[in-house]
């Protein structure tokens, strides 16, 4: 819709459970892909930049897209599309407030993180961000918490205690949020509503397959970084040591923390690979069969 259509969008959705990030982000560095795989949370890399947030069913997305005949040297604004959300909010009873990151918070807690990305050939905006309404809170700060230490330039996720509007809003469930946003904007600012045609559908899931299902955007689109991560011994500790660039194994070493290099041979076997699920897995079965204990099997990411 940002690419082809020519009309002022505003979307409302939601996803199943999903840890999302920035496009300039280290998605390794920002999500715990073991806990993520245990509980089938979806890894995805948007668009536009900002930082990491989690989706399931009680977080209530909007999008805006819109032309900017002002001209693109005011093209970042949040506030332009925060302030109509801030209203329909407050149509339902939320008294949201503005954080001075220009997130949206409910009694001093987070309940909103925003993005943009502008589309400079056709001089178009997409703004889109969370509303957390009934999320699994437990769920999101677990996903959202890697393991290790990254070193890198990508940009961070600055992290931020958060609530759920189901709070003060306790007699809704989350599809009862979504109609009552629904319905404000229809009749408040009368929209009209849209419904994709078959082109539409097929157009949508091959850029899905195309682009943004797959690893190398989700995953290899990361900046080069280095990752550290301990593996707990009986009597010492081990410490994995790597270096990825373009989705590739460029270094990896194996120390104990007392005694240097550990394994070379094992570590040598995967220097020049792609990383991915299968490579972490083989990494870690490998190593467990050598020194004896069962190890993470994302420890490669």
């Amino acid at each position: 819709m940002l690419h082809n259509f020519t009309e002022d969008v505003l979307m409302l959705w939601r996803s199943k459970s999903a840890v999302v990030c920035g496009k300039h982000q280290n998605l390794c560095a920002e999500m715990n892909f073991g806990f993520c795989k245990e509980n089938g949370i979806q890894p995805a890399r948007r668009l536009s930049g900002g930082g990491t947030v989690y989706h399931d069913l009680g977080n209530i997305n909007f999008t805006f897209i819109h032309h900017l005949p002002e001209g693109l040297d005011k093209a970042i604004n949040f506030r332009r599309f925060l302030d109509p959300v801030r209203t329909a909010l407050l149509s339902i009873g939320v008294n949201a407030e503005y954080s001075q990151r220009n997130d949206l918070l409910l009694n001093g807690k987070k309940i909103s993180g925003n993005a943009e990305h502008v589309f400079q050939k056709k001089k178009r905006v997409l703004h889109h961000g969370t509303l957390l309404f009934d999320s699994d809170l437990s769920s999101l700060k677990q996903a959202l918490h890697a393991e290790g230490v990254y070193t890198d330039k990508a940009v961070k996720s600055v992290r931020s205690e958060v609530v759920n509007i189901k709070t003060v809003l306790p007699n809704l469930t989350s599809k009862d949020f979504l109609d009552k946003l629904c319905q404000y904007w229809d009749t408040d600012q009368h929209t009209i509503r849209y419904v994709f045609c078959g082109k539409d559908v097929e157009s949508i899931e091959n850029l899905r397959d195309s682009k943004f299902s797959k690893i190398d955007w989700v995953v290899h689109y990361s900046p080069k970084y280095e990752v550290v991560k301990k593996v707990e011994l009986q009597n010492s500790t081990l410490l994995l040591k790597g270096n990825i660039a373009n989705g590739m194994v460029e270094q990896l070493v194996l120390e104990d923390v007392n005694d240097g290099p550990y394994y070379p041979e094992l570590c040598s076997k995967f220097i020049g690979l792609k990383l991915d699920e299968s490579l972490s897995l083989l990494f870690a079965k490998e190593l467990s069969n050598l020194i004896n204990i069962e190890i993470n099997p994302f420890i490669l990411f």
